[in-house]
């Protein structure tokens, strides 16, 4: 089992309730880039199907894959999704069956020749590819922002995994198997939130899972930071955000 089924598989009922979704926009844009009138889309690294959702909303067919059984138990059933545990670099799809595929915040735990090889085998010769994900979340009042920075940066800096680098790069860095196009700009994900749905969406987070499993809870220390500057001592809904990120375009076959 890989580090990252490990880590999520051990949080997938929190992951299912507490992971955030991802922009309409960009969907609509996706499947307006997909080949027919009913594409089939491979979610790779799919978690508990978030993304698989939204793919289905927006008409599209998804075999939607992870290395997680517990993640993959946790997903929610739709008549459009067919759920697979496999591995991101052998997939079990057939050569060329898919119009496009898609990794919702987590290609940075798998990216490199052997998967990139994968997308292209899957593929359609019309095939997209989209890498898709999110940066570090903004608080709207500087003096919580400041508790927040100091606890991602700061507290979980040892915890965190070698490739969270690729993350706060949006991904820059990592061999794209195709032509790229630009990226939709100007995207955010938002929620309102009290301070207990917050810490509950951190409790998700690989780093709090890795200093969890060493012994040390880090969330209580971070809730009691919270809590005096939080309006009504954390009970009030605030809004947070997350800037949207993401690579995508279309595949194109290896060069001799």
């Amino acid at each position: 089992m890989s580090e990252a089924s490990a880590l999520f598989g051990a949080v997938a009922a929190a992951y299912a309730r507490h992971r955030l979704t991802y922009p309409p926009a960009f969907f609509a844009a996706f499947r307006q880039r997909l080949a027919g009138a009913d594409p089939l889309v491979w979610d790779c690294g799919c978690g508990s199907g978030q993304a698989s959702l939204d793919l289905a909303q927006h008409g599209v067919r998804v075999i939607a894959t992870d290395a997680s059984a517990a993640q993959l138990a946790a997903a929610r059933a739709h008549s459009r999704i067919t759920y697979r545990q496999a591995p991101a670099t052998a997939s079990g799809l057939a050569e060329a069956s898919v119009d496009g595929v898609l990794v919702a915040a987590a290609v940075h735990w798998f990216a490199g020749e052997a998967f990139n090889a994968e997308v292209r085998r899957v593929c359609r010769p019309s095939g997209v590819l989209a890498w898709i994900g999110y940066l570090p979340l903004q608080l709207p009042q500087p003096q919580l922002q400041a508790v927040m920075d100091g606890f991602h940066n700061g507290t979980l800096a040892p915890w965190w995994p070698s490739e969270r680098r690729w993350v706060e790069q949006s991904y820059a860095g990592l061999a794209f198997p195709g032509e790229e196009w630009p990226f939709p700009s100007g995207l955010w994900i938002e929620r309102r939130w009290s301070l207990a749905e917050l810490l509950a969406h951190i409790g998700t987070w690989s780093a709090v899972t890795r200093c969890r499993e060493a012994g040390t809870d880090p969330l209580p220390a971070l809730a009691a930071a919270f809590s005096p500057i939080w309006p009504e001592e954390g009970a009030a809904p605030l809004v947070v955000r997350w800037p949207f990120m993401g690579r995508w375009g279309a595949v194109r076959p290896a060069t001799p």
